[in-house]
């Protein structure tokens, strides 16, 4: 197989400047064919001048709008859970915290490509993380529904149960966030993880829970991770109904595990994006599967629309949202880099890479034409 060039996309803005500098030299000939007046040499040196400085002008213009790859590669930032906020018109990256003091760390960007620390879900100097919460502080989301931001994550209670948390701030987006005082989900024989908060398109006061089995975890693992979706009552912040099951393992590209659930709704069309096979190694990737209900039954897209290439390895848990302009889908995931891969002092970073949908199959796929992500300089997203 051979890797996407390094430099293709830093050839293409170059190209492309080239070609401007072209046109505008034609552009000054063609002008000149109906200048009545004769060319002094001063005027012809002005005028390609002219030419060569709105050609250095466009080239850094093209070269401001390119970023690479990772857009947060200075420490571990797995898991993005990505809100864009309208009141202050920026996007929100909430991350896997660990076990460190402060759980979960928000990131802000204008633009998903440059991000800055804001703050956490549960800082250590407000002493509110959720008091059943011990450790593992996993794959937190940060999503604005009803007039609320909610929190949902996974931590490890005091028994060793993996459980699905929620918590909701009333007032701004980087909290404080009061917990609900007990795990939303919670089964003493198998742990569960990944929460992902969903409105239906189709219902608006209908919110649903997706969560991730984690069949794999279990002791001894099961060969059975199932995503789930559950109606959620905000209210009460409680369950209620029964849970569907979305989609499991059951592509060999998958392995023993699918997990990460991502839902939006595209063209009346619910695309639910996942990731599966294990998180340390190259076979973790990304999958995407269809429905025309937001309970499925869910089409899947039989190979990873994004995989491990040559320099970022295991990509996956990703957040899908719109740009900044709202008519570009977006894909914010996080990635090892090569060759620090899956070892305790390595770190996955925080990947950003523009989505397309193709015409007449109705799948999304990287706009790069690829399905890797990308190595070389891409446009910022607008």
């Amino acid at each position: 197989m051979q890797w996407p060039d390094a430099n293709s996309a830093t050839r293409s803005a170059q190209n492309l400047a080239h070609k401007r500098e072209s046109l505008l030299l034609v552009v000054f000939f063609m002008r000149h064919l109906r200048t009545p007046c004769a060319l002094t040499p001063m005027l012809i040196y002005k005028r390609i001048l002219f030419c060569v400085l709105a050609n250095v002008t466009w080239a850094a213009l093209c070269q401001a709008q390119l970023y690479s790859n990772p857009v947060v590669g200075d420490t571990d930032v797995p898991d993005p859970g990505v809100l864009y906020d309208d009141g202050t018109g920026l996007y929100y990256a909430a991350t896997t915290s660990q076990a460190r003091p402060d759980s979960f760390p928000i990131r802000s960007s204008k633009d998903l490509v440059h991000w800055s620390l804001e703050g956490y879900i549960f800082p250590a100097a407000l002493n509110n993380r959720p008091t059943w919460a011990v450790q593992d502080f996993w794959a937190p989301e940060i999503h604005y529904i009803q007039g609320r931001y909610y929190a949902v994550f996974a931590a490890r209670d005091a028994t060793g149960v993996l459980c699905v948390g929620i918590a909701v701030s009333s007032g701004d987006m980087l909290g404080p966030y009061a917990d609900l005082g007990q795990p939303l989900v919670r089964n003493a024989t198998m742990g569960n993880i990944d929460p992902h908060l969903v409105v239906d398109g189709n219902a608006p006061n209908d919110v649903y829970l997706v969560w991730k089995e984690d069949g794999n975890g279990a002791t001894p693992p099961e060969q059975y991770t199932p995503i789930w979706a559950q109606l959620l009552d905000l209210a009460n912040m409680t369950l209620v109904n029964e849970k569907h099951e979305l989609i499991v393992n059951d592509q060999p590209w998958e392995g023993m595990l699918v997990e990460a659930p991502w839902i939006i709704q595209y063209n009346k069309t619910y695309f639910l994006f996942y990731s599966a096979n294990g998180f340390a190694g190259p076979a973790y990737a990304i999958g995407v599967a269809r429905a025309q209900t937001i309970l499925g039954p869910y089409e899947k897209l039989l190979s990873p629309i994004v995989h491990t290439n040559s320099v970022f390895v295991g990509p996956g848990h990703c957040a899908v949202v719109l740009s900044p302009l709202r008519d570009q889908w977006v894909v914010v995931y996080h990635s090892w880099q090569a060759p620090n891969v899956g070892g305790a002092d390595d770190s996955r970073l925080l990947m950003t890479d523009a989505l397309v949908w193709n015409v007449s199959s109705g799948w999304p796929s990287l706009a790069t034409g690829s399905s890797s992500p990308s190595i070389s300089p891409q446009p910022v997203p607008l």
